[in-house]
């Protein structure tokens, strides 16, 4: 019979091997099987230890008899024949299936009698260790081997004169079959076996009919009933009858309460589920809206990728620095494709002019979870190249582990062609201001400076000084000794200069062999003083295979109103009388256009630096 449950699938009614009671009968069976089998088993093995135990006590008792009857044999002064024959009897007598007796050496009265080569190994081992032994062996037919070994009295030594008291004299071998025993304790399993299935039968049959009535025909009853319940769940009329006291009573009282139970469920759920219907129309009104307002934010968010993608310059990477990604941006500026760059190392931009020092402090760092930062130069497509500034990030998985690399780059080319181009303008003007033999300041800059310190002093009164060096009889040093020679000695002339005044001062090249310096902050006694210091500098210098020179110099002192032309004009005037006086001397320029001798220099005393 098919029958259709409340959601529409399909059951049969129980069959034979579904019911509880078959299933009931089915384990009861197995169960009387396994105990029946059990206790069988156990039975077996207790009447197989029980024999054992009473085959070893009874062949112990019967090597002792035969024992005592070949004692009194042999104490009668019976031969071996007499010893023999008297074993034989004892084997019929008692239905032994084995019977042998083995002569220790040490105990054999000739030797020819006992030959232990030829004894198997357990009787050797029961002669030496003077202990017997039971060996049950399993075959068609179970058997007990006994191993009797004989202590020498009193008595036998009188015989076995080779023997020692309480010496091993030799060894029963015993062999009994215990077949019949065994077949004996067969016949008494099977009837306990017989008696436990009968007993068992008969309490199968009560509890199969005590259980058909107590529980299997309520079980049916309640299952009828709770097919009816089945149908008419939401019906709060459906009731089950009246049991009784026992547990099916309990059973369908708990079935009536669950059914009012049920029902008033079902009255909440109802007024629940109105709630959930207004709640849930309100909430797809809500959903609609807010997924208008996620498409509104997706539109302007891809609109910001997109204005990210072209104008700013990125890319990923894995940790090997294969490209996976990159930007229109990126694309432009290097003049790469994107198909042409993914899938590629990150070193196909790589400019040749990067230091490796470069790109190893990168790699060191992003490997470590830190972020890179820096200026690099790569190279288009076309072979020209550009600046970027470069930040590089790793880019982490859930578990913390480096999957990547983001980087983000800023076009800096243009900042970096006005930097070289300020530098290249640095260094035209710093060319133009220094004198390409020395190193020094050349006469423009110097006069551009000195111009700056001709104000100062004129607008706060500070003392100003300037000098002018010559090299005594330079052209003679050009003519003997070359113009490399020569050119060589102005390097070490403004070498000396350099070093002797102070930072505050300007030193230049004036022109030819003659040099000016302004002395800052110093009137002209002080600055003659310092510039005699250097004359002695000059004249004591070691110009190594070079000639050894000498200078004059001439210094004046700024006056208000004087001009660049006036203040160094007048220091010429004293340089010249500085020649004319006989060189290798320092003169200062007096108000007028005299100058003083070298006379008032000759004092020795130090000259200080005024700052």
């Amino acid at each position: 019979m098919v029958r259709t449950g409340k959601r529409g699938v399909r059951k049969e009614d129980l069959r034979f091997f579904h019911k509880l009671r078959t299933r009931f009968v089915i384990l009861g069976i197995a169960v009387v099987a396994a105990l029946t089998a059990s206790v069988l088993l156990l039975l077996s093995e207790d009447y197989r230890a029980i024999i054992d135990q009473s085959a070893s006590t009874s062949i112990e008792r019967l090597s002792r008899s035969i024992f005592q009857t070949l004692f009194a044999t042999m104490s009668a002064g019976g031969s071996s024949g007499q010893v023999l024959k008297t074993l034989e009897l004892a084997k019929e007598e008692h239905y032994v299936d084995k019977l042998e007796l083995f002569v220790a050496p040490s105990a054999a009265i000739t030797s020819r009698r006992s030959n232990p080569d030829e004894f198997p190994e357990e009787i050797k081992k029961a002669i030496s260790v003077g202990v017997g032994r039971d060996i049950i062996t399993d075959g068609e037919a179970r058997k007990i081997r006994h191993l009797k070994p004989f202590k020498a009295e009193a008595t036998c030594l009188t015989c076995h004169i080779n023997a020692e008291l309480n010496s091993t004299l030799g060894v029963m071998d015993l062999t009994f079959s215990l077949a019949e025993y065994d077949e004996s304790s067969q016949r008494s399993v099977e009837r306990i076996a017989l008696l436990i299935f009968g007993l068992a039968f008969a309490a199968s049959a009560l509890f199969f009919a005590f259980s058909t009535k107590l529980i299997f025909a309520p079980i049916k009853e309640l299952e009828n009933a709770t097919e009816r319940l089945a149908k008419n769940a939401g019906d709060p009329n459906v009731r089950l009858g009246e049991w009784g006291k026992n547990e099916f009573g309990v059973i369908a009282d708990h079935f009536n309460r669950f059914i009012e139970a049920v029902y008033e469920i079902n009255r909440k759920l109802e007024r629940e589920e109105a709630k959930m219907k207004r709640f849930l129309e309100d909430r797809e009104a809500e959903i609609e809206r807010r997924t208008a307002q996620v498409h509104e934010l997706n539109h302007e968010l891809n609109h910001y990728l997109d204005v990210i993608d072209e104008n700013v310059i990125t890319s990923r990477t894995d940790t090997q620095g294969v490209i996976t990604y990159v930007s229109a941006a990126f694309c432009r500026i290097s003049g790469f494709a994107k198909e042409e760059l993914l899938g590629q190392p990150h070193n196909i931009v790589r400019h040749p002019d990067t230091p490796s020092e470069t790109f190893a402090d990168l790699w060191s760092t992003i490997k470590g979870g830190l972020t890179w930062n820096g200026d690099i130069k790569n190279r288009r497509k076309d072979g020209s190249f550009y600046w970027v500034q470069t930040t590089i990030s790793p880019i982490f998985s859930e578990t913390s582990v480096i999957k990547g690399f983001m980087a983000i780059r800023h076009d800096i080319s243009l900042q970096k062609e006005l930097a070289d181009t300020i530098e290249k303008l640095n260094e035209a003007t710093k060319q133009s201001h220094t004198d390409a033999l020395t190193g020094m300041m050349n006469r423009l800059r110097i006069n551009e400076l000195l111009q700056m310190e001709i104000d100062r002093a004129e607008r706060y009164g500070d003392d100003l000084s300037v000098a002018l060096l010559d090299i005594d009889h330079f052209k003679a040093v050009n003519d003997t000794f070359g113009h490399l020679v020569g050119d060589q000695t102005l390097k070490t002339l403004a070498q000396i200069l350099i070093a002797k005044t102070r930072k505050t001062d300007l030193a230049a090249r004036w022109g030819g062999e003659e040099f000016l310096v302004a002395l800052i902050n110093t009137p002209k006694e002080w600055a003659a003083r310092k510039m005699e210091q250097l004359r002695l500098s000059v004249e004591s210098h070691d110009y190594g295979e070079a000639p050894k020179i000498t200078i004059s110099i001439g210094v004046s002192s700024y006056r208000f109103g004087d001009t660049m032309e006036t203040l160094i004009g007048r220091a010429d005037v004293a340089l010249y009388l500085a020649k004319e006086g006989g060189r290798n001397r320092v003169e200062i320029a007096q108000s007028g256009n005299g100058a003083t001798n070298k006379s008032d220099l000759s004092t020795g005393e130090t000259l200080d630096d005024r700052s």
